[in-house]
């Protein structure tokens, strides 16, 4: 018998690995491994080329958005003052059945009052942004709105929500009903999107070379972040000083708001480490930066009967009302040539 000729060997050698695989992908396709990825606020945003997703549109009811795309008032385009607040869900109004409640909508209200003017506040923020997101968003359209001032509203869960919501850094295929994977491009995300067994190959080894447990807000808080932590804090931060250099190099001041999360109220000289954390780096910076935590744990401490949350970070009613306050008295103290009124021409001489 003639022995086989090689490209028959190769053939018959590669045949049953070829056979495995086309078993395992249409098992994998068969079977849900993940349930619970498309969480309850489906139909909120639809998918975005460069942002991964955006607010869909909504002409009517309390997720109802303006011209702008946002879950806003209508856009006042000759007002006298005109701000831009980049931010996630809690300035969105996670849980309000109206953008009235929201605090960005309080904020623009009162300084209008307190100042003469007709300020105009851009509510950017969209559920589940981070900062990369948020940078995007500000070079691709913010600063086409012409704002003279940005304001940057932060998460703590903008440093490690990703890791688990987004597939790129190693998270689930979906997140608010949108497939993340159409954000990775290349052969990578091709495969990613084609093949469930590339898919769960690359989840597994993200999930053995990270450790999710240190992923966590609530470790955030620790003295000494973990070697992971300390990852996502240097891209999140570094996510930041790129938000302050675009502004930078187009002449606007930024403004940052660290939003609280609610087991920091008991005791915010204990848990208060990652807001210390990026006030220090927003002096550093020139960034003048408010911190929510104080005013909310003096609201939290004097009057419980009000709580300032819905649930872990997702401000009440009370707490958007606490976080206006807060935010109204830190814009006009801090940026008063905002709020100058131009001097009038000088009259002409006579004679």
């Amino acid at each position: 018998m003639s022995p086989l000729p090689w490209p028959k060997k190769l053939l018959f050698s590669i045949l049953p690995l070829l056979v495995l695989i086309l078993l395992g992908e249409g098992l994998l396709r068969v079977i849900p491994l993940h349930r619970g990825e498309d969480s309850d606020t489906r139909g909120v945003v639809i998918s975005d080329p460069d942002l991964i997703w955006r607010l869909k549109p909504h002409s009517e009811g309390p997720l109802a958005t303006n011209e702008l795309g946002f879950r806003d008032g209508p856009f006042q385009a000759e007002a006298d003052r005109r701000l831009l607040l980049l931010g996630d869900s809690v300035a969105w109004g996670d849980l309000l059945k109206t953008t009235e409640q929201a605090f960005p909508h309080q904020v623009e209200r009162e300084l209008s009052r307190r100042t003469g003017m007709t300020v105009e506040l851009i509510n950017a923020a969209v559920p589940g942004y981070s900062t990369f997101q948020e940078l995007r968003y500000l070079r691709r359209e913010g600063l086409d709105l012409a704002p003279e001032l940005v304001i940057l509203q932060f998460c703590l869960n903008d440093v490690v929500e990703r890791y688990t919501g987004l597939a790129e850094y190693g998270g689930r295929r979906f997140y608010l009903g949108v497939d993340t994977r159409r954000s990775i491009h290349g052969v990578f995300g091709w495969l990613l999107r084609w093949s469930r067994i590339f898919e769960e190959m690359t989840r597994l080894a993200s999930g053995i070379t990270r450790d999710r447990e240190a992923l966590q807000v609530t470790r955030m808080a620790r003295p000494e972040p973990s070697p992971e932590l300390e990852k996502a804090w240097e891209l999140a931060l570094t996510e930041l000083e790129g938000i302050r250099t675009t502004t930078a190099e187009a002449g606007l001041p930024l403004a940052l708001v660290i939003t609280p999360y609610r087991f920091q109220l008991e005791d915010p000289a204990a848990t208060g480490q990652p807001q210390r954390r990026l006030v220090r780096f927003a002096r550093e910076r020139g960034i003048p930066a408010l911190d929510l935590l104080p005013a909310f744990h003096e609201h939290h401490r004097t009057r419980p009967e009000a709580p300032l949350f819905f649930d872990a970070n997702h401000f009440s009613q009370f707490g958007h009302r606490c976080a206006a306050g807060a935010l109204t008295e830190f814009l006009l103290e801090r940026f008063p040539k905002i709020w100058a009124s131009p001097e009038p021409p000088e009259p002409p001489e006579s004679g």
